[in-house]
């Protein structure tokens, strides 16, 4: 399945899902989340995301960028473990359980992956394998994430619930943000806050927002 889309800004979406994801960005810029790794991205940007790895790219409405575009394919992991002709497709998606970002694209390859939003659908699995198989060979994709194991969401309110509290920090990163501060937004005293906020980011409060900070800094 591919499928464009196109926001004013990528609000946090903290998820999961059993689909490997491609994900290229063709505008825009702001920070992307993959498993533990937070860092800027930029038109261009390129990560293979494996199977129930947790992820998002958020960007804030006062990009210089008027949209921020980007092209999702999503696919099974099964379609390839069987075919011995698949094998280096099939290593490069095990691989990409920690998150896979390859640098330096080059305009074809980019054009090969909006080409799937295009072509009859038949085709486009042809289309995905040449893509893959592109990637495979590619001397520099760099693993994003060191955890992989990672407590799931395993409701809609838990769900919401995280990305509400990104939201506030997303919107507030030049205003003085305590653990006291989120735990009273969320109504939870300041120990139960950072245990909650560990368990869904894999990450101390303190270190996601500094991280945060110092990938916001870097997009100005």
């Amino acid at each position: 399945m591919a499928f464009a889309v196109e926001e004013l800004a990528f609000a946090p979406y903290w998820h999961y899902h059993p689909e490997i994801e491609l994900t290229l960005i063709t505008q825009g810029s702001g920070i992307r989340f993959v498993g533990d790794s937070i860092e800027s991205y930029q038109r261009g940007d390129l990560v293979l995301v494996g199977e129930r790895l947790p992820h998002h790219w958020v960007s804030k409405d006062d990009s210089k960028d008027k949209l921020q575009k980007a092209v999702v394919v999503q696919f099974q992991w099964k379609w390839f473990q069987d075919l011995a002709e698949l094998k280096p497709v099939a290593a490069l998606i095990k691989s990409a359980n920690v998150g896979l970002h390859f640098p330096d694209v080059n305009a074809d390859l980019q054009a090969k992956i909006q080409d799937l939003l295009a072509i009859p659908a038949p085709l486009r699995v042809s289309q995905l394998i040449e893509v893959l198989f592109d990637l495979s060979n590619c001397t520099s994709p760099r693993a994003l994430s060191k955890n992989t194991q990672f407590h799931l969401l395993n409701s809609a309110g838990e769900q919401q619930r995280i990305n509400q509290v990104i939201a506030y920090i997303m919107n507030n990163l030049d205003q003085k943000l305590s653990v006291g501060v989120l735990a009273d937004y969320c109504f939870m005293v300041p120990q139960a806050f950072c245990r909650w906020f560990r368990k869904h980011t894999s990450f101390s409060f303190i270190t996601f927002l500094n991280k945060t900070r110092i990938e916001a800094a870097c997009q100005y």
